[in-house]
């Protein structure tokens, strides 16, 4: 079970997140988790969003590049030792993480990490055995 990520390709210079977040607000567009990375000369913003698709073809019309990728998004208990758990069930069946972010939506309940790994299918698996809830889309459009 994957839920679908945004990423953003754009040049490093100021303004540029502004133009992404001014755009994605105008077209009701919430974001639900954001990574930012860069290099010198560019950066890569990687999103969970309420329409991928929808958000994805206006940020194409105003020039950005952007591309959909399957990611997983975990529900963890908000408690101290939850993702050290996850990434040691991981490196016992050798799966990769690739990068991960993570958002916190009520102190005290859940906290959802977004996983990009290089074995989807065995990851899932590995979750599931230990009954760790993979978050859907639908339910990532709705967390309060």
């Amino acid at each position: 079970m994957t839920a679908n990520q945004l990423s953003i390709f754009m040049e490093n210079k100021s303004g540029q997140l502004v133009k992404v977040t001014e755009l994605l607000k105008n077209i009701n567009i919430d974001i639900r988790a954001m990574s930012l990375a860069d290099t010198k000369d560019f950066g890569i913003i990687r999103m969970i969003v309420s329409d991928c698709e929808t958000a994805q073809k206006a940020l194409r019309e105003k020039g950005f590049l952007s591309t959909i990728t399957k990611v997983l998004c975990i529900a963890l208990d908000d408690t101290t030792g939850s993702l050290s758990n996850i990434t040691e069930l991981f490196a016992n069946a050798a799966i990769n993480i690739n990068y991960l972010y993570a958002c916190i939506t009520v102190i005290g309940k859940n906290a959802y990490i977004i996983m990009h790994v290089d074995d989807e299918a065995k990851a899932c698996e590995v979750l599931t055995k230990a009954n760790i809830k993979l978050v859907t889309d639908k339910e990532l459009k709705n967390l309060a």
